[in-house]
């Protein structure tokens, strides 16, 4: 850990706020969400900021991004950093792209850890129910639980922030009702849960839904800079 380094910006002031500022060292966050309300690129501002130059604001550490879905785009990432005058290629340059495209080779992703040159501050996680859900069996369920809790031991023993993102499905027999794919295995493998949610044209609101954090709720607006204030 850097040295009087206790938690990581998101960039967004009331979101921030929210988590008692920022996301904390040794801790897991869940972000979930239905499609377009900024999972993505939540991730990727968040991992900009952590990349970037210490000269230039940024913390200078190392970022796994490990991208089951195929949504990492490395321009966009150039653009959060370009908007926020920050160095584009110092940024990419701090970022591990890992790629997993079964559920093994997402287990092993902490296993990523060891071939690094350095020890990354932030694991970034987006789409982390998407390969393990597409067999909704409960032997499947039962390895992505494992897998939770190993990333949060992991978090505490190497003093690690892990972000996860994870979409939203609809309540069986409900219409126009969501629930958390995953459902309660991610409420207990995760330390801090934000459900991101659509209000109205261009508006977004990030709500804490666990450990219950005031304010509940924080909104914000989806730029060429990312995720800002509203």
């Amino acid at each position: 850990m850097k040295e009087g380094l206790f938690s990581i910006p998101t960039g967004v002031r009331g979101l921030d706020r929210m988590l008692l500022g920022g996301l904390q060292i040794g801790a897991v966050y869940d972000f979930f969400g239905a499609s377009g309300v900024g999972k993505t690129q939540l991730c990727l501002q968040i991992t900009t900021l952590t990349s970037a130059p210490r000269e230039q604001g940024g913390l200078g550490c190392v970022v796994l991004y490990v991208d089951p879905t195929g949504s990492f785009r490395p321009e966009r990432l150039k653009e959060i950093a370009e908007e926020r005058s920050l160095d584009a290629e110092k940024v990419l340059s701090q970022v591990y792209l890992y790629e997993p495209r079964v559920v093994e080779e997402q287990i092993a992703v902490l296993n990523q850890i060891k071939k690094m040159s350095k020890k990354p501050m932030l694991i970034v996680i987006d789409g982390v129910t998407d390969l393990f859900l597409s067999d909704d069996s409960m032997a499947t369920r039962a390895l992505l639980g494992n897998h939770l809790h190993s990333l949060c031991l992991t978090a505490l023993k190497e003093g690690i922030t892990i972000l996860l993102t994870n979409p939203v499905r609809e309540r069986l027999g409900v219409k126009e009702e969501t629930v958390e794919a995953g459902g309660n295995i991610m409420a207990q493998g995760a330390h801090f849960r934000v459900k991101l949610s659509k209000k109205m044209s261009g508006l977004f609101s990030a709500e804490a839904i666990q450990p219950p954090l005031r304010p509940r709720e924080v909104y914000y607006k989806i730029t060429r800079a990312g995720l800002v204030d509203a």
